[in-house]
């Protein structure tokens, strides 16, 4: 969809969230003041907003803004990232990496719910108040007074207009939901008394967090836990990462119950994080050859009562596989088998904590790259995988990635980034990753303590104590020779901090 072109045959303006650009002017503005963008900036929005919708590569901005000159891809990721950077200023309310999205392999766009055309900023009643006054004779004593005051009526009349077209416009733009912040939502955990329903535990787990973790609406608190990435599905009621509570609004709790005729239901309540109270609660009947549809009723009422602009993701694949541990099955079985995006994550994510060798997990990986493009989640537990398999290097290549750019700061990443910059002799990003390492780990851990261990006799030893309590529920990370718990120590480490 090229809306740069409609916009200057129509004569209108962008909207940008709560921005506006203006294509004749070649300006972004607030309403109040013009946003600088450098030429290369403006080139590269453009090109943005004549493709909504369609990923541009990296090659067709280096054709369109650098007119096929030669440079580097790393020149075209650090002006997306410097214009991301420009919007999360200005829009603080959405995600600047939910502005310009990064499609894996493909490119950047823009998405078409966050733009549309409306009338432009006029300056012209501004203008012609100033010519009056520049033009108009001084008023003689006698008529100063009535003067000044139909000059003082007539700007406020002049400026009140102004701002209810500005506010006319962002309202048809919530309207049209530019302006819905996201939800920031926490999975706590799915509890079943019996044993027969564990196996639709699980089933109702994997899909719940592809279907959240994919959703442009939802901020999943969980993605910013360090133990995210470092807890099995299998082996917990919990969904990982459920001891993000610092970082959500909403709690969503599951419990699977039988009633009085034996028939499952799937309990469902929201929670207000901070107080604990109900806010919405429902039952589904629960037919385990439905999973998916129970999910996508689940995730049409919840859309209803967020009012989100579009649905929650919606699942599309049922289970192909039975969701097996993976020390039950022939892993060769597996690996030819078709399936779903969800389970390709669960079993990518399950594998990080089985006791296959290194060329099983390597097959593993080769199958998922070859299959699917990766979502930025599925390559950052590609990139955690490629590290337990043993391949280090290539791991810390993956974790440089522009798709890390799309994963919501983790300490654990910012810690495994940290170590990289250190190593290369980037002690300056090495620094900021490890400022933002830290800092992340408030997410779990009080504010108070993570502040304390900077004042620490033993900074080494306060640093591990913090990631010991961050990582509490991590049981296979202190174990010894842990390749992870390897990773914490090398940022922990007092030659670090030098």
């Amino acid at each position: 969809m090229d809306l740069l072109d409609e916009a200057k045959r129509t004569g209108n303006a962008i909207a940008f969230a709560n921005l506006i650009y203006n294509p004749a002017s070649k300006t972004l503005s607030d309403g109040n003041k013009d946003i600088p963008l450098e030429p290369r900036n403006i080139a590269l929005l453009e090109v943005l907003l004549s493709n909504i919708n369609q990923p541009t590569s990296i090659e067709e901005f280096i054709t369109q803004v650098w007119e096929s000159q030669y440079v580097s891809k790393n020149v075209v990721t650090n002006r997306i990232s410097l214009l991301r950077n420009i919007l999360r200023e200005n829009i603080p309310d959405i995600d600047s990496n939910k502005l310009i999205v990064t499609y894996p392999k493909k490119g950047y766009y823009i998405p078409q719910s966050h733009v549309q055309l409306v009338e432009p900023f006029n300056k012209a009643s501004r203008v012609s108040c100033e010519n009056i006054a520049k033009n108009t004779p001084k008023p003689t004593s006698s008529k100063k007074t009535l003067s000044l005051s139909l000059l003082v009526v007539a700007s406020l009349t002049i400026l009140v207009t102004l701002v209810n077209t500005f506010f006319d416009v962002k309202v048809k733009s919530k309207g049209q939901a530019l302006y819905v912040p996201q939800v920031r939502l926490l999975l706590d955990q799915i509890s079943s008394s019996k044993q027969t329903t564990r196996r639709d535990a699980l089933k109702l787990k994997v899909l719940l967090l592809h279907s959240y973790s994919h959703s442009p609406y939802i901020h999943l608190a969980n993605m910013r836990s360090p133990s995210y990435y470092l807890m099995s599905l299998s082996e917990h009621d919990y969904f990982p990462g459920s001891d993000a509570l610092n970082d959500s609004d909403y709690k969503l709790t599951f419990n699977l119950i039988k009633d009085d005729s034996d028939t499952d239901k799937l309990e469902v309540i929201l929670n207000h994080s901070a107080s604990a109270r109900v806010a919405w609660r429902n039952i589904y009947t629960l037919n385990g050859q439905q999973l998916v549809e129970t999910i996508n009723r689940l995730n049409s009422d919840l859309t209803e009562y967020f009012k989100l602009p579009k649905p929650i993701v919606s699942i599309e694949q049922n289970l192909k596989t039975d969701l097996s541990t993976l020390s039950e099955i022939q892993f060769e079985q597996l690996v030819n088998q078709d399936m779903s995006d969800a389970e390709i994550s669960f079993y990518t994510r399950e594998l990080l904590f089985s006791t296959q060798s290194e060329e099983v997990l390597t097959q593993w990986i080769n199958k998922v790259k070859q299959t699917t493009p990766p979502s930025p989640e599925l390559h950052m537990l590609l990139a955690l995988l490629t590290y337990r398999a043993g391949d280090i290097e290539k791991s810390l290549q993956m974790l440089q990635r522009e798709y890390v750019a799309e994963i919501p700061s983790n300490a654990l990443i910012l810690m495994l980034q940290a170590n990289i910059s250190h190593k290369t002799h980037n002690i300056e990003q090495y620094l900021s990753n490890y400022l933002k390492a830290t800092a992340a780990l408030t997410i779990t851990l009080p504010a108070t303590q993570v502040l304390e261990h900077y004042t620490s006799e033993n900074k080494q030893f306060a640093c591990l104590g913090l990631w010991k309590d961050a990582l509490a529920n991590i049981g296979s990370i202190h174990m010894p020779n842990s390749i992870l718990w390897q990773g914490v120590e090398r940022f922990c480490a007092p030659t670090n901090q030098d």
